[in-house]
């Protein structure tokens, strides 16, 4: 009997330690199962972001559509400018042949009336420097013969000048 009152403890033992192991995962389980809510609300608000992120791209994918289409048109559009700068390219080169020819034929008009009008200006030039010449040499000659003209008569008044004074200053110191 008492092997029976022991296999009956044994098993009121497992028993009690059965229950506490069902008690034990059954809280496991409630926060299992608390945690599985929160994972469905999660996947809810992730599925949200999810669709949102999709919108996204399908806006972006339409704002890409429209870029490759302005990007086509540029290229159309570089296209003529490229056209036109050749264009304004040829006929610069041949504005610009013709403007130096023209620059040229006019270079040398201009040189040669230059040569002729310095020839005209140089005789020219020497028949004046000659009437200058002879202009100043009688010049100088007047004004020489004014000069010693002018000489004698300073000279004169200087010496009556001086011997007024050298009267006065005998006459003031009693000289004379």
């Amino acid at each position: 009997m008492s092997a029976v009152l022991e296999e009956d403890l044994v098993e009121e033992s497992r028993v009690s330690k059965l229950e506490s192991d069902v008690s034990s995962i059954r809280s496991d389980v409630g926060r299992l199962q608390t945690d599985v809510a929160r994972l469905q609300g999660d996947v809810a608000g992730i599925q949200i972001d999810v669709a949102r992120l999709q919108s996204d791209v399908a806006h972006m994918q339409g704002d890409i559509g429209d870029l490759k289409a302005d990007v086509r048109d540029l290229r159309k559009d570089v296209g003529a400018i490229i056209a036109d700068v050749a264009t304004l390219r040829d006929e610069m080169h041949t504005s610009d042949s013709a403007l130096r020819e023209e620059l040229r034929s006019e270079s040398a008009a201009t040189r040669n009336e230059l040569r002729t009008d310095s020839a005209a200006i140089r005789s020219e030039m020497c028949t004046d420097s000659a009437a200058i010449r002879n202009e100043m040499r009688m010049g100088f000659a007047a004004l020489q013969k004014e000069m010693v003209r002018r000489s004698l008569s300073d000279r004169i008044w200087m010496f009556s000048f001086a011997a007024g004074l050298i009267t006065v200053m005998a006459h003031g110191f009693k000289w004379i």
